[in-house]
C-alpha cells in the first residue's frame, strides 16, 4: 500500500467510488435523496481539496482503493481540536477488503490528525455499512448520534379521549415554554448524554426563528399549559444527503416527564406530518444521541437509521511519549 494526497488526476476515481457507494446506500434507504447519484456532483465537492496534503489517498495494484479526509474543528465534543469525516470524505474501492482498507487509512491519518493537534476523531458512515461497524468500534470508537429518515405517514396511535389540544406555537405562547427549553437542556445534560451546550436557548431566539418561512413549533396543550413541543423547520437539515428541498427536519422535541404515556410526541409528529404532506414534501428527518435512552426509544420506534457517527478520544499527553513538544 501506498499513500499520497489528493491529486487531480484521483478525482475520477474517487468520484466513482462515492457515486457506487451512495448507490448502495440508496438500495437500503431508497427515501432518501438521490443528489449524490449523480458523478459530476463528487467531483465538484472533490476538487475543491486538490493538492490538500491531509486529504489522504490508499494507492494499490496502481489504483485508488481508499481515501479519507478529516475537517478539523477546535473545541470539538469537549476543548481539544477534532477531526470529523464525513461520508463523502471516505471511501473503498469495491472488490477490496473494506475493513483493511479502513484500518490502513486510519492508521496512517490518525497519526496525521495527532501530529496536529486533534485528540477528538470523528467518523460517519451510512447505515448499510453495518458491516464494518466492529472496524471502527475495534479502533476505539463508540456511537454518539445517530440520524433517522422516515417517510411522512401518520403513526398509528390509540384513539385518545383527554382534552389535550395539538396545535402550531404562537410567538405569544413562547413564555410559557420556558420550563420545556430548561428541560431539555438539563435531560441531555444528564447522564448517561452528558451533552454540554454553552448557549442557552432564550425568549429572542425562538421569536427570531419563528419568523422564518416554515419554521414551526408544534406543542401539546392542556389547561393552558404547554406540555410538550416538537421544532421543525426545512432549512436545518442535519445531513447533506438530505437537503433537497424535500425534506422537514426536527431539530428539537421534549414532553414533560409525568406527561409521557400519552402519546403526546407521537401526536405532535402527526401534526407535524399532516403540514409537510400539504406542503409535497417526501420525509421527515431527525438526529439524536444514541445515548439518550428515552429519545433513542421513540425515534427508532418510528424512524429508520441512515447515518451512525462513531467517536474516540485520544489522550491528548501522547506528546509526552512522542516527544512531539520538544
Amino acid at each position: 500500500m501506498e499513500y499520497t494526497y489528493l491529486k487531480k488526476e484521483y478525482i475520477n476515481e474517487i468520484a466513482s467510488i462515492l457515486t457506487e457507494k451512495y448507490k448502495d446506500a440508496l438500495v437500503k434507504l431508497p427515501i432518501l435523496s438521490d443528489k449524490y447519484v449523480n458523478y459530476d456532483k463528487h467531483v465538484e465537492r472533490l476538487s475543491k481539496f486538490v493538492d490538500d496534503n491531509r486529504f489522504l489517498v490508499a494507492i494499490e495494484d496502481n489504483k485508488v482503493v481508499g481515501f479519507m479526509k478529516g475537517f478539523y474543528i477546535d473545541d470539538y465534543k469537549g476543548t481539544v481540536k477534532g477531526a470529523l469525516v464525513l461520508p463523502f470524505l471516505t471511501g473503498v474501492l469495491k472488490g477490496y477488503d473494506k475493513s483493511r482498507i479502513y484500518n490502513l487509512l486510519y492508521q496512517k491519518i490518525s497519526d496525521i490528525w495527532v501530529e496536529d493537534g486533534c485528540y477528538t476523531h470523528s467518523i460517519l458512515m451510512y447505515a448499510n455499512e453495518e458491516e464494518i461497524l466492529d472496524t471502527w468500534v475495534y479502533n476505539g470508537f463508540g456511537m454518539y448520534v445517530i440520524d433517522a429518515v422516515r417517510k411522512l405517514e401518520k403513526v398509528n396511535i390509540p384513539e385518545k379521549t383527554d382534552d389535550i389540544v395539538i396545535r402550531k406555537a404562537k410567538k405569544i405562547d413562547l413564555p410559557k415554554m420556558n420550563l420545556l427549553f430548561k428541560g431539555i437542556n438539563e435531560h441531555l445534560a444528564k447522564a448517561p448524554i452528558f451533552l454540554y451546550d454553552d448557549e442557552e436557548d432564550s425568549y429572542q431566539e425562538y421569536y427570531d426563528w419563528l419568523e422564518i418561512e416554515n419554521n414551526h413549533l408544534w406543542i401539546a396543550e392542556q389547561d393552558d399549559q404547554i406540555l410538550g413541543y416538537l421544532k421543525t423547520n426545512t432549512s436545518e437539515i442535519n445531513m447533506d444527503e438530505l437537503d433537497d428541498g424535500d425534506t422537514m427536519a426536527i431539530n428539537g422535541a421534549y414532553v414533560i416527564p409525568k406527561y409521557r404515556g400519552n402519546h403526546i410526541m407521537a401526536r405532535l409528529l402527526n401534526e407535524a406530518t399532516d403540514w409537510a404532506i400539504s406542503k409535497g414534501l417526501k420525509r421527515c428527518s431527525t438526529d439524536f444521541e444514541s445515548a439518550n435512552y428515552e429519545g433513542r426509544n421513540f425515534w427508532l420506534k418510528h424512524f429508520i437509521p441512515y447515518s451512525y457517527a462513531m467517536i474516540r478520544r485520544v489522550d491528548e499527553r501522547i506528546h509526552l511519549n512522542k516527544g512531539l513538544n520538544n
